[in-house]
């Protein structure tokens, strides 16, 4: 086994669950990260809630990342996550591989992409998710993640 490659942060509130990705991913990062989620996602299993992820300074994922990403993704639909948003500049590479293993619309659940933070929080706002990231953000930068 190999040391994680890859960060990620996650902040888990009442009905939404905030995001950050960074760097390149091997399977190990994909692991530990979909148990940290799974463990801290816990008590919405049977609610209603969003998800706003934000990939700007995600680098893409070695192949093996994809049947974990792939099973992690069924899960959160199967638990009760209803919007999605991913946030990131546009990027040919990064839209191929998100796409490959993010599932599409279907049924109550709905995923749309932006291009900044401001318009997916209008867009989960609209859907009545009362969203708030400064303090997540603020955090990432503090610890250095965020790329200015």
């Amino acid at each position: 086994m190999f040391p994680a490659h890859g960060q990620w942060q996650i902040a888990v509130h009442n009905d939404y669950v905030l995001q950050w990705f960074g760097g390149c991913w091997n399977e190990e990062a994909a692991i530990q990260y979909t148990q940290e989620y799974k463990e801290k996602t816990t008590h919405l299993v049977g609610k209603k809630w969003a998800m706003l992820s934000i990939f700007e300074d995600w680098q893409l994922g070695v192949p093996e990342i994809e049947p974990h990403i792939v099973k992690h993704c069924q899960r959160f639909k199967d638990i009760g996550c209803i919007k999605d948003c991913h946030i990131y500049s546009p990027n040919a590479a990064k839209e191929m591989q998100l796409e490959q293993l993010v599932p599409q619309t279907e049924g109550s659940y709905e995923r749309r992409v932006f291009t900044n933070i401001d318009d997916a929080l209008a867009w989960l706002r609209s859907c009545d998710f009362n969203i708030e990231i400064d303090n997540f953000l603020q955090r990432i930068k503090a610890i250095g993640f965020a790329n200015d």
